[in-house]
């Protein structure tokens, strides 16, 4: 059996049918990324994807495989904010007790989530997921003109991380990643592979493909612009958007966080809700998925002054109202939501104005496109005195006023905070 480091293991596995690997303790600084090898032995075939002994589960449930997405506008030399724009989403399930080195963040200010882009420029593992590796075959081009070169470690680019109790022994990590980069001229098709190394050594490992599709420049010129979205939540309609709730899974449970002046951003309920519609009645569904024109970086949907503040809260009382930059979406806890500035949110308020990024893509069986949203969540779940679950509905309607609904009902961990069921790096 041959030695190999997890980046050589990977690049074997896009080009070869099959692999085996073993790797051992190493670690070398290289002058652009870290050369890693680690105790494990794993197996990797086309049919039978990775099997090793409880190491994670690793998915990739955003972009679908066999999804096109568009190039993007940036050039080489001449940058764009209207990159990809798609979301790279990434699921990882733990087997028994043995965690994964993570730190979970949502946009809630201090924190600004997960991305480092001078560790992402160098191909540097990311702070705060070190156990994360997701390699492109091709360059990207940054909305600055320069060229992230392919197969350097791109986890760095992520955004937001969240995770929820999974039942049993194990947990299940979300990570996501509104893609700003652009694809060029030449690539027609593009893989895109991930492994997750837990604090055993052990790896998970999952890839897709991905095709361009020319016709559109950008992401964001898939969806209608916010301002053509005829307002109103409209009705539940069988016509109306596709939706699923991608995260949490049921029967998973939920961090609340805690109850007391102890909330900061850092130690709330952290999990991670991906919210995906499918447009397929072709109506479109409006979205600003850069977030251009609002006061934080592009690529963010944040638009947190559309939370409604409280009569008691510096400020407050202000109205509510939807997110500017994704105005369909409607996303309701049955419990209040008590945020890290002490406000809290009654049950029923729309929480869409929190979501941390959008990214849509085009569905290869039917050419409908599809939307998905994310959100880690930053402050506490308040329940009643013997409550014991917590119910999410989550609404997108489209700009024909139909709308698509979806509804799931989850536990409550004994765990308090999200950050607790990982090991914090």
């Amino acid at each position: 059996m041959v030695k190999k480091t997890l980046l050589a293991s990977l690049l074997s596995l896009i080009a070869a049918s099959s692999l085996s690997v073993v790797a051992h303790a190493d670690d070398r600084e290289g002058s652009r990324s870290t050369r890693r090898t680690y105790l494990d032995l794993i197996h990797i075939s086309k049919t039978k994807g990775v099997r090793g002994k409880l190491a994670p589960i690793v998915r990739i449930v955003s972009p679908l495989n066999g999804a096109l997405v568009a190039p993007g506008e940036s050039r080489i030399g001449a940058g764009s904010p209207n990159g990809t724009a798609f979301a790279l989403n990434l699921e990882i399930v733990t087997r028994d007790e043995v965690k994964v080195k993570a730190r979970e963040a949502t946009l809630a200010p201090p924190v600004f989530g997960i991305r480092h882009v001078p560790e992402l420029e160098r191909g540097a593992n990311n702070p705060d997921f070190p156990g994360l590796f997701v390699f492109f075959d091709t360059d990207l081009i940054t909305p600055n003109g320069t060229i992230l070169p392919k197969f350097n470690n791109f986890a760095s680019a992520f955004n937001v991380l969240g995770t929820d109790d999974t039942p049993g022994p194990g947990v299940t990590l979300w990570a996501g990643w509104h893609v700003l980069e652009s694809i060029p001229d030449d690539v027609d098709e593009m893989t895109i592979t991930v492994a997750v190394v837990d604090d055993a050594g052990r790896i998970g490992l999952d890839r897709v493909k991905v095709r361009m599709d020319r016709s559109k420049a950008s992401g964001q010129a898939l969806t209608p612009a916010t301002e053509d979205f005829p307002g109103g939540e409209g009705i539940e309609d069988p016509a109306g958007p596709e939706l699923s709730m991608i995260a949490p899974r049921v029967p998973t449970a939920l961090a609340i966080g805690p109850s007391d002046d102890s909330l900061t951003a850092n130690n709330g309920s952290l999990f991670f809700i991906q919210v995906s519609a499918l447009d397929r009645s072709g109506a479109g569904i409006a979205v600003n998925e850069t977030g251009e024109g609002s006061a934080f970086p592009i690529g963010l949907i944040f638009d947190p002054a559309q939370i409604p503040l409280a009569p008691e809260t510096p400020g407050g009382p202000t109205p509510g109202g939807s997110n500017r930059n994704y105005p369909g979406l409607r996303v309701t806890f049955d419990v209040p939501l008590r945020q890290p500035s002490g406000n809290v949110v009654p049950a029923g308020v729309n929480l869409a104005p929190l979501f941390d990024l959008a990214g849509s893509e085009v569905d290869a069986a039917s050419g409908a496109i599809r939307t998905t949203a994310d959100w880690v969540v930053g402050g506490s779940l308040v329940l009643p005195p013997g409550q014991e679950t917590v119910t999410i509905i989550a609404s997108v309607t489209d700009n024909a006023g139909r709308t698509g609904v979806t509804r799931s009902v989850f536990s409550v961990s004994d765990t308090v905070s999200g950050q607790d069921l990982s090991t914090n790096p």
